[in-house]
């Protein structure tokens, strides 16, 4: 007996619930996006920027420091355990940012003596194209395709390509002709990476740029110049 009326009872449940459920209003639509492997998780959407900080807090620490370095300047700050919850980050002044930048977030969590017992870090990228439109240009030989002038931002994705759907990893070689080198290894394989070519002992001449997914046959190459600042003529 205890079984039929327990029965009886969740269908009664059930019935009030739908009953009563036809009066709610339905909520808001939110955007999920499910591709652990794409940009959007990576991309910054408005200038202030909520941090939580509470998450996967160290049990025996009791202050961590936030360090936001991007190529164009950083920011370091305390946050305390019980006493902030988040922390808000205001990535740029104005509502469009006026340049392009990449940051690397790193929270490490310290005890009372300073000494460090673990950290969190992430990647975020601040481009023009996630706040409206952004300028595009058409014309395949222009002469601003091939030249840098500024701090770049340069995004990789294993999706360019569907014979690159399943790397596990990119790579993104930058080799100044007659001078210095780097490769730079990244374990994803969607983001973006912060070129800082400015005061950083690139100089000026010509690159080559070699974007690969190791284990992938494709390869993506340009061939980049930056040119002295100021003007340059020539007198006969």
């Amino acid at each position: 007996m205890k079984r039929i009326n327990t029965a009886a009872s969740l269908i009664s449940a059930g019935l009030f619930l739908t009953a009563t459920g036809a009066f709610a209003a339905p909520s808001a639509a939110v955007l999920v996006d499910g591709n652990l492997r794409g940009i959007r998780w990576t991309t910054v959407f408005t200038n202030a920027v909520d941090l939580p900080v509470a998450w996967d807090w160290k049990t025996n620490a009791t202050y961590a420091t936030l360090d936001i370095a991007g190529m164009s300047g950083s920011v370091t700050t305390n946050l305390y355990k019980n006493a902030t919850s988040n922390w808000l980050w205001q990535a740029f002044a104005s509502d469009v940012p006026a340049v392009e930048d990449v940051y690397d977030l790193t929270l490490t969590f310290k005890k009372d003596d300073g000494v460090a017992v673990g950290a969190l870090t992430s990647r975020l990228a601040v481009v023009k194209g996630a706040f409206g439109g952004a300028a595009v240009n058409a014309v395949p030989d222009s002469p601003s395709w091939a030249r840098v002038k500024e701090n770049a931002v340069i995004p990789y994705n294993a999706s360019f390509s569907e014979a690159a759907t399943n790397a596990v990893s990119a790579q993104l070689a930058i080799a100044k002709r007659g001078g210095a080198a780097q490769t730079n290894v990244f374990a994803g394989v969607a983001g973006y990476y912060g070129w800082k070519i400015r005061n950083n002992g690139w100089g000026y001449g010509t690159f080559d740029l070699a974007l690969a997914f190791p284990g992938m046959t494709n390869e993506w190459t340009a061939a980049l110049m930056r040119l002295p600042d100021g003007f340059m003529f020539g007198v006969r």
